[in-house]
């Protein structure tokens, strides 16, 4: 079996998870909308998976909007704030690596009419809040920006950035599809919620008005997501019908996969501080590695402001399809930045936005981990990429990139 390095893509699914959805995949099959039993059984198991999610966020669970995962709830927020709230203003600040569920977004409502800038990352995928100040004008209705990136694993200031936009009264959509179970934080919209999440002493994401999430970032299993919104924001449904979700979203409840959403993320929270140590002690062993190891070898994004189980590499000489299946059939699972540009086989928009030479571009690979992950993993995975990369330089010639490295 594969050792798997692609847990950006999508995680293991939690046995705890797929053992608290199994009831409603079975015996609990009432429709959550029908009132006979049956029905309320399963509408209370989603009220109670509501309330544990804004648990582990520190929000109300009339903020939790249940949704099919990431894109959906990019949608919701994007299209659905800027039909509601176009007449105040047309203006959106976003940045140049965003995930393509939000970038599509915005390019949709640019053609609709909106007006967008793009905030150009520096060399590690950052940005400033002073950037985004700096480009606030008067019609800005809405601020989206990703809270951690999924190719390179740098994390956005989001705090100083929702504190800017509290300052302006202009709304803050963050894509937390990669941070959600990764990172603490809290949303601070209610003291009752429950306890901080570990990590969180202060309230520095008020500022953030909406926020998107994806089970099977944090495992949970595929096709289910959340979408948080703060009391008293306007949205248009995007998708039309009945009055579930608070009437944002319409369609019959996936009760199996928001119960184990739920306890996916109250797990993930729980063993927040554990694994955030030790996965960034092995990110850090491995990109030394690979930098000390490898030649014409480079590491991509913030070291300093970094997911823990993220390394993006790019190596020159090599193209990363080779690379991938080399690393394969050495029993390596990874990836070449995200799963979709991976499938497409070109070069991301992120690898060219944070300015990754020409020579390395082509052979930027992603390592991602979970708290499963072990020391000896890193050290397989580090010694079939050297190998994989010998083999590919020598077929290739590989003095003849040094020209364009």
């Amino acid at each position: 079996m594969a050792i798997y390095f692609d847990n950006a893509a999508s995680m293991k699914t939690r046995s705890e998870a797929l053992s608290a959805a199994m009831p409603y995949l079975a015996a609990e099959y009432g429709n959550p909308s029908s009132l006979h039993s049956p029905g309320l059984s399963a509408k209370k198991a989603i009220q109670k998976a509501r309330e544990d999610i804004a648990t582990c966020l520190w929000c109300r669970p009339n903020e939790i909007v249940f949704t099919s995962g990431g894109t959906e709830s990019a949608n919701l927020a994007i299209k659905g704030f800027f039909e509601a709230n176009c007449e105040r203003g047309k203006h959106i600040i976003t940045t140049n690596i965003e995930h393509h569920a939000v970038s599509g977004c915005i390019e949709w409502l640019r053609r609709q009419g909106a007006e967008v800038t793009i905030l150009s990352v520096d060399g590690e995928g950052l940005i400033t809040a002073e950037q985004v100040e700096a480009a606030i004008r008067p019609d800005t209705i809405l601020i989206a920006i990703q809270f951690a990136n999924n190719e390179i694993g740098t994390v956005q200031p989001v705090a100083k950035i929702a504190a800017v936009a509290k300052r302006y009264g202009i709304t803050f959509f963050t894509d937390a599809v990669q941070a959600v179970g990764h990172l603490p934080f809290a949303m601070g919209s209610t003291v009752g919620a429950g306890k901080l999440p570990v990590g969180s002493t202060s309230r520095d994401y008020e500022g953030v008005t909406m926020l998107s999430a994806s089970a099977h970032k944090f495992g949970g299993p595929k096709g289910v997501g959340f979408l948080f919104v703060r009391e008293g924001t306007k949205l248009a449904p995007q998708m039309h019908g009945g009055p579930q979700e608070m009437r944002l979203r319409a369609g019959t409840e996936n009760v199996p996969g928001i119960v184990g959403m739920a306890t996916a993320l109250i797990i993930s929270c729980r063993e927040l501080r554990e694994n955030m140590a030790r996965m960034t002690a092995l990110r850090n062993a491995m990109m030394d590695r690979i930098l000390e190891e490898i030649p014409d070898s480079r590491v991509n994004g913030s070291r300093a402001s970094r997911l823990a189980g993220n390394v993006s590499v790019s190596l020159a000489g090599v193209e990363a399809a080779s690379v991938l299946v080399l690393m394969d059939m050495a029993g390596i699972a990874c990836s070449g930045g995200s799963a979709c540009t991976s499938a497409e086989g070109r070069v991301s928009h992120v690898i060219e936005a944070i300015g990754v030479p020409q020579g390395y571009q082509n052979g930027t690979v992603r390592f991602t981990f979970s708290g499963d992950t072990t020391r000896e993993d890193v050290d397989a995975a580090v010694q079939a990429l050297e190998e994989t990369v010998q083999k590919l330089r020598k077929q290739a010639n590989y003095s003849a990139y040094e020209s364009i490295i």
